[in-house]
């Protein structure tokens, strides 16, 4: 069985002064990753880069590795408005709506059976 290696977790203010020791060149990389227990040098790079993006270090434990594709997975429902409180034109608006999803479907009915026969 293979053992996994755990690495020291570091707090925000931890991350800055080790970003900070590499950004005023006190220290090297592989030294760094090495007195600190690091992962590899790409911890400290991601670290560095959002130090200088934003000034501190993001926290980004628990998003997954692609917390940066927003549209991925399904659509969050977002609860109906009720139609006491809609507009006029927001009525309309979802009249016109289920009118096409009526013709739609009345379209699919009409080719199925044709492709029926």
């Amino acid at each position: 069985m293979r053992k996994t290696i755990k690495h020291k977790t570091y707090t925000k203010k931890e991350k800055i002064q080790i970003v900070l020791l590499y950004i005023d060149r006190h220290m090297g990389p592989t030294q760094i990753v090495r007195e600190y227990d690091l992962a590899n040098k790409d911890v400290l790079y991601r670290w560095v880069k959002q130090y200088l993006e934003t000034g501190t270090i993001v926290d980004k434990r628990g998003l997954g590795t692609k917390h940066e594709v927003p549209n991925k997975g399904r659509p969050k429902k977002y609860p109906e408005k009720p139609l006491e409180e809609m507009t006029k034109e927001e009525l309309i608006e979802r009249l016109r709506m289920y009118e096409d999803i009526k013709k739609s479907l009345a379209c699919l009915d009409e080719k199925q059976k044709k492709n029926m026969k």
